[in-house]
């Protein structure tokens, strides 16, 4: 019997298909869930901190250049830079308005930033604190100051081609900033801004505000080096020169103490100078050494026993023909000895010591003092200079070469050399680094000296120190005696070469090198006058003076006239050894001024000449001397205010008794 079949209940299925739906959605749901807040979890907690922070790196304070007794060269100043937040400034036209004369900026470039759709924009970074504080009072909405390092160099010019300079990236791009580069800069210092719901940032923090810092201690001693440099700029001045260039030398170490090059600019603003007066001619000219060189060619004589010292050369009344050339001599001599040979810088008697030696023999023996090679200097830039090897050597090129001719070098090269000569033979490599030091003053790294060869015998260093004693007591370099004090030296004279073929007949190279033997450690001191323009253009006439007013100022730093003395203590420390009896040094306080940056001039009267520096570094003022010995008057006067970087002069006169 067929039956009627049962109608579906379709109320039913659709129930059941929602139930279904909703199980199956329960279950992605979950699934889902889980994901967010467990598997998915931290990779999805990484994307919203991402998406809510904002990262900048700042520059991370870079380690400090400080001379020998830790006087501050170069240093990283916490300063202010200033941003804003476009979206939270009402009126802009106002702010740009204000900005703009605050900052001494463009108020349409100032309103153009602050009309730019970000969340973050720089208005001006490392500004002075007088403009910071301005900013501060002014309490613009949506502006705001964040702090970040600047390199500063207190002294401006002083040393400027040896210390070199960091760019705003805080890499070194200059001299000792770019050598010790990689120690004396940090990682940049993240800061990071939280943003709400609408991009817009809320909060501000550093998260790492000190850095492993490492700080660069040098041989260099500041109250040197403002010896040098006042000397050198009065000799370029005065004879009208193209450059000069002087550097003082530990004879016994190899360590630098003093490197001038002038002209010279200010490292807060390098970019304001050329690179032609920024290079530093110290490493990067090599010149022909003219007869400075005939230092070396006697050495070489003499250590390898071609010559007595008392051997007499014909030098032919000073004119002498040699493989067809002329060799002519400024004073003529018809006979003169080994030694007198030296002490009166016969170029006829160089070119007769020359034939002693072979072409080999004569190369060693300058290889041997480092010419041809680079020093090894920790400064960028260096020059190897040229000394040709024997078989490209002309019929010509060794006589030349006897006295400074056909053969370049450096300033450096040619120092370490000279203290080679005569310290007893040891070679030893320049260096301007003592010591890397972390923030607490710990040493890191030292740098001892380091002995590169034994040039010559100890017994022809003595030997060649009694000749270049003669050559300033009796000689060409009588210009650079100093009364009382022992000095040797050797002065030089050379005709610059031509670009059209052979030597120029008015561009002159005048050149001194010598040592004060009686201080402890002995020190080498080198001048270079490139070009002079007076009528005096010999190194007996310019560089040898130069020598001496150098030297007379480094015997005053030690605290006793070069007079009658016994051998005297040069002290690597804030204040030198003194003679018994030596007056007490006075203290002198120093007061900020009323406003930030701004000094209170002390009381210098009676101070002496390094202690003057001492104050003058720390009220960071830009200071002029003249004269020596103690202060007697200055200006501005005591009690006046002194911004930093204004001028501070001070007159010296008398000696200390």
């Amino acid at each position: 019997m067929y039956q009627k079949a049962k109608p579906i209940n379709w109320v039913s299925v659709r129930i059941a298909m929602v139930a279904a739906l909703f199980a199956v959605g329960t279950v992605l749901l979950l699934v889902r869930a889980y994901r967010l807040q467990v598997s998915d979890a931290d990779a999805l907690k990484k994307r919203a901190d991402k998406q809510r922070t904002r990262v900048l790196y700042l520059e991370a304070r870079r380690g400090m250049i400080v001379d020998r007794s830790g006087e501050q060269m170069a240093a990283s100043l916490e300063v202010n830079s200033i941003y804003a937040r476009p979206r939270r400034i009402g009126n802009k036209k106002e702010t740009a308005r204000k900005l703009a004369q605050i900052l001494e900026m463009d108020e349409k470039v100032a309103l153009h930033k602050l009309e730019d759709d970000k969340t973050f924009v720089w208005i001006k970074r490392r500004v002075s604190p007088l403009v910071a504080e301005r900013i501060r009072q002014a309490e613009l909405d949506g502006v705001y100051l964040v702090g970040e390092f600047k390199r500063f160099y207190p002294l401006k010019d002083f040393a400027a081609h040896a210390v070199g300079f960091a760019g705003i990236d805080s890499r070194g791009l200059e001299g000792l900033e770019l050598y010790y580069d990689q120690d004396l800069k940090s990682e940049p210092i993240p800061v990071t801004a939280q943003r709400d719901a609408l991009g817009r940032p809320v909060i501000f923090a550093a998260t790492d505000r000190n850095p492993n810092r490492r700080d660069l201690h040098l041989t260099l001693d500041r109250n040197i080096q403002f010896v040098t440099e006042r000397v050198l700029d009065e000799t370029v001045r005065e004879e009208q020169a193209k450059s000069g260039t002087a550097v003082v030398m530990d004879a016994d170490s190899g360590a630098v103490l003093a490197l001038a090059v002038r002209p010279t600019y200010n490292l807060n603003i390098f970019q304001k100078t050329s690179p032609e007066v920024r290079r530093n001619r110290s490493v990067a000219d090599s010149f022909e050494p003219g007869s400075t060189f005939k230092v070396f060619l006697a050495a070489a004589a003499l250590d390898l026993g071609k010559v007595t010292r008392d051997e007499r050369f014909d030098c032919h009344n000073g004119h002498y023909r040699f493989k067809g050339a002329e060799i002519h001599d400024l004073v003529p001599y018809k006979k003169l000895t080994f030694d007198e040979i030296l002490i009166h810088s016969s170029n006829i008697g160089a070119v007769k010591i020359s034939e002693k030696l072979t072409k080999s023999e004569l190369y060693r023996a300058f290889q041997g003092f480092g010419f041809g090679s680079p020093t090894g200097v920790d400064l960028p830039g260096e020059r190897r200079g040229v000394l040709l090897v024997p078989g490209k050597w002309s019929a010509l090129t060794k006589p030349n070469i006897s006295f400074g001719q056909g053969v370049t070098v450096n300033a450096l090269q040619m120092t370490a050399a000279f203290a080679a000569a005569v310290n007893g033979g040891s070679l030893y490599k320049p260096h301007l680094m003592k010591r890397m030091a972390n923030a607490l003053g710990e040493t890191i790294r030292e740098n001892p000296p380091v002995l590169v060869r034994q040039a010559i015998k100890e017994s022809s260093s003595r030997d060649l120190v009694e000749i270049l004693r003669r050559v300033v007591a009796e000689g060409t370099g009588k210009a650079a005696e100093i009364a009382g004090a022992e000095v040797i030296g050797k002065t030089g004279t050379a005709q610059k070469a031509d670009q059209s073929g052979g030597y120029s007949k008015d561009k002159y190279v005048a050149s001194f090198i010598g040592a004060l033997m009686a201080l402890k450690p002995r020190l080498v001191i080198f001048v270079v006058i490139d070009e002079p323009a007076g009528k005096n253009r010999t190194g007996g006439k310019i560089a040898a003076p130069t020598f001496r007013k150098i030297g007379e100022g480094i015997l005053a730093l030690c605290g006793s006239k070069p007079i009658n003395t016994d051998r005297l203590i040069f002290a690597a420390s804030p204040r030198p050894a003194r003679s018994v009896g030596a007056a007490i040094e006075k203290k002198v306080a120093v007061r900020k001024g009323p406003k930030p940056g701004e000094w209170i001039v002390p009381e210098l009267k009676g101070l002496d000449m390094r202690e003057v520096l001492d104050v003058c570094g720390k009220i960071k003022c830009d200071a002029a001397f003249t004269g020596t010995g103690h202060a007697v008057n200055q200006n501005p006067k005591p009690g006046s205010v002194l911004k930093e970087g204004a001028p501070l002069t001070v007159n010296f006169e008398g000696q200390k008794s």
